[in-house]
């Protein structure tokens, strides 16, 4: 079993031991084992060359791609794996083969996604929070740091959507549970994680309503109307509309 850590700084954990972005042969080196791990599919040679070095491609960018995977094979041994076994090659792609039972920090924070949001469309409340809470941990924490590249931004948001997606999941649960103001804290962090959204601002509301404060939801609620009239050039949903009018309802004398 391996476990592989693509979040917080690349980690790989093998059965005899574990190395780190640190040992890895610079950014490529770092970029190409989490492309391969994301990926989880045979990458051909040149995608994967175009994934590390992306317009500034250079001239020997075989022998440069040979090396790095070299060196990633050798680091696998070290950790109790089978190098090429693990990190294979065939007719010009290459493939990351984990062993039976591996775990990947991304993976396991979709997979407690999904059962979070299933979780919630059934009123299991527990379990929504228990599992989006994990999730939530592992997607707020950065990909590649001191990365550029068109690649890595690509899977930074996706990483950030399904961040939003626990956020909202969490604040939801915990509004329904009872906790109003955790629920606006978490709602509060699901906006400033994506701003262009209005789920986060009405959960926002409704919680700031539920604990009683109308001026803190009406502010969430000008908020949202002032992003998606000057940002986004559109009204706002009838979901975000109805509840509009109960804030103004409940605020009239």
């Amino acid at each position: 079993m391996a476990r592989l850590y693509l979040t917080g700084g690349v980690r790989f954990d093998g059965p005899a031991g574990s190395f780190t972005g640190a040992d890895l042969p610079g950014n490529q080196g770092r970029v190409a084992i989490v492309a391969l791990a994301v990926e989880r599919r045979a990458v051909a040679r040149d995608e994967l060359a175009d994934i590390l070095w992306g317009a500034s491609l250079p001239a020997q960018w075989n022998g440069a791609l040979s090396t790095i995977v070299s060196k990633i094979r050798s680091l696998l041994s070290t950790i109790g794996l089978d190098g090429p076994q693990v990190m294979t090659s065939s007719g010009g792609i290459y493939e990351l083969v984990l062993p039976a039972n591996s775990w990947v920090d991304l993976e396991d924070a979709s997979r407690r996604l999904d059962r979070a949001e299933g979780a919630l469309r059934h009123d299991d409340l527990v379990t929504t929070t228990q599992e989006a809470t994990v999730a939530s941990s592992t997607l707020r924490r950065e990909l590649l740091a001191g990365v550029d590249n068109p690649w890595v931004d690509h899977v930074r948001r996706r990483q950030a959507e399904g961040l939003y997606r626990c956020l909202t999941a969490l604040a939801t649960a915990w509004h329904r549970l009872g906790d109003h103001q955790l629920a606006a804290i978490i709602a509060e962090t699901a906006v400033e994680v994506d701003p262009h959204r209005e789920l986060g601002y009405r959960i926002l509301m409704e919680a700031e309503m539920a604990r009683g404060d109308r001026g803190a939801a009406a502010l969430a609620l000008h908020r949202c109307e002032r992003m998606l009239r000057d940002e986004l050039a559109v009204a706002p949903s009838p979901e975000t509309a109805r509840l509009a009018d109960v804030l103004r309802n409940v605020r009239r004398p």
